[in-house]
């Protein structure tokens, strides 16, 4: 049972039997010689090559690294040392491509990494007078000493197929993180939606979760990230208003930079419009300048507020109140650092 890792399918470390299948007798010929030394044969026919090998995961990789070019002229099923010819043949009929299974390989290996993870705490503060409003809390890791940011670590999740995972780790982290420097502030969580729509039960236990530490549901702020593709408009704003519905307040996050729509602004109804931060570094451009009026009376008409990302002078920050952008979140207020635990 454990000649392969249960989670991603593919061989360990194990005395397994590999099938290696392919249209092309010459790409047939290539595998022959490069498994020629660490394997033994079993079956060779005119476009199948069936070997017992020592180390599954070992040679997998080396098939990947050192074989054919084109991967997916490759068919390749894995099977224990002892299994019947009929079992054989069913491996052999479901066989995938080499580079379907390297594909597989890769998202394994990025999913075992030892990361450590840690919450850090950003303030955003009113733009009148500094004061605190709240903290936006990113998920950072740490694999050895090498930082991992929040953009690295959504790619790792993409490619590996664990971004539902990771999305709920970091909320979770971040209430917990949370200390009594929050009182009555607002937390800001990044909510995603991978396939484009919401995982609602994982959103309200995270509600349920802050409840538990004495949080009030009005604290939350889910900020619907920048990197969501909404399939179906209507419905991803549908299970927003749900959420709503449960005293949670939404946000959406970099709108001017093109990945906020007007429709989607005006769909989800959000609580908080969070300008892209690519605005305000551009600031004190015309055009920028025109794009921050619209958001801002769109949100204000709306009785919503408007934060502004990434505030690095004090020029930024004047333009911005003189624009009536509600709040400020950047280095100019405090970087992103761990809070102390009560």
């Amino acid at each position: 049972m454990d000649l392969t890792d249960q989670r991603s399918g593919l061989p360990t470390a194990k005395p397994t039997l590999f099938l290696l299948g392919s249209d092309s007798r010459p790409v047939i010929t290539e595998l022959n010689e490069l498994i020629a030394n660490d394997a033994k044969a079993i079956d060779v026919r005119s476009d199948v090559l069936w070997v017992e090998v020592a180390d599954g995961r070992s040679m997998l990789r080396k098939l990947i690294e050192h074989g054919p070019a084109d991967l997916s002229k490759v068919r390749i099923a894995f099977a224990p040392v002892a299994t019947g010819l009929e079992d054989l043949a069913s491996k052999a009929l479901l066989a995938p491509t080499l580079d379907v299974v390297a594909e597989q390989l890769d998202r394994a290996d990025l999913a075992s990494e030892p990361l450590d993870y840690e919450i850090r705490f950003q303030p955003i503060v009113r733009l009148s007078n500094q004061s605190i409003v709240g903290f936006e809390a990113l998920l950072r890791a740490r694999l050895g000493s090498d930082v991992i940011t929040a953009d690295e670590l959504i790619a790792r999740a993409t490619k590996g197929g664990w971004l539902d995972e990771l999305d709920q780790l970091a909320r979770q982290l971040a209430i917990r993180g949370i200390g009594q420097w929050l009182g009555a502030g607002l937390l800001f969580l990044n909510i995603m939606a991978p396939d484009g729509t919401f995982d609602l039960s994982a959103a309200r236990r995270t509600i349920r979760h802050a409840e538990d530490i004495g949080l009030e549901p009005d604290q939350l702020v889910f900020e619907a990230a920048e990197r969501n593709r909404y399939i179906n408009i209507d419905l991803a704003a549908a299970q927003l208003s749900k959420l709503r519905n449960s005293g949670v307040r939404i946000a959406i996050d970099d709108v001017g930079d093109g990945y906020s729509s007007l429709r989607v602004a005006t769909s989800f109804k959000p609580d908080v419009y969070k300008l892209a931060g690519e605005l305000v570094t551009s600031l004190p451009g015309t055009e920028t300048i025109a794009i921050v009026r619209a958001v801002v009376d769109l949100a204000h008409q709306t009785g919503a507020w408007v934060v502004a990302e990434h505030v690095e002078t004090e020029e930024q920050a004047d333009i911005l109140r003189s624009l009536d952008v509600d709040w400020g979140q950047g280095n100019l207020f405090g970087a992103p650092k761990v809070m102390p635990i009560d």
